[in-house]
């Protein structure tokens, strides 16, 4: 949870700092839907940050209730992306995080952007829709 209170305070200071000294997508992890399992935590806030290169970090309240930590690289192709990387916080230490994402609802400084997560551990029997607001 300290993590998560940093990356936050981190996060508003770079959003609110004046706007030449910002560069990137800041993104804020808002919820989450499983199928077909349903008994899984669906609330998992987070922050997350991609660079203009592409760079992407993160964390969130994961769909166990445990913290989840992420880093990778993402490719973006107008509405279309795909991160690719590792995540913490699941069995096994560091999970693969392959995400391909669609971006909606979008204005010039804001967007929600839905994403896929397949299931990655054989136990969990679930897939993911996540969705995340991105600024």
């Amino acid at each position: 949870m300290a993590r998560l209170l940093t990356a936050a305070a981190l996060a508003a200071a770079a959003l609110f700092a004046p706007q030449h000294a910002v560069a990137g997508t800041f993104g804020v992890h808002l919820g989450s839907v499983h199928f077909p399992q349903r008994d899984f935590n669906n609330a998992n806030p987070g922050l997350y940050y991609r660079s203009d290169f592409g760079w992407t970090t993160g964390a969130y309240r994961n769909s166990l209730r445990r913290s989840s930590a992420y880093a990778g690289l993402t490719w973006q192709w107008d509405r279309l992306a795909l991160t690719a990387g590792g995540v913490t916080g699941y069995a096994d230490g560091v999970q693969p995080l392959l995400v391909p994402s669609f971006s909606f609802l979008r204005t010039e400084r804001f967007s929600l952007r839905v994403a896929f997560i397949p299931r990655v551990e054989k136990r969990i029997e679930s897939h993911v829709l996540h969705l995340m607001a991105e600024f």
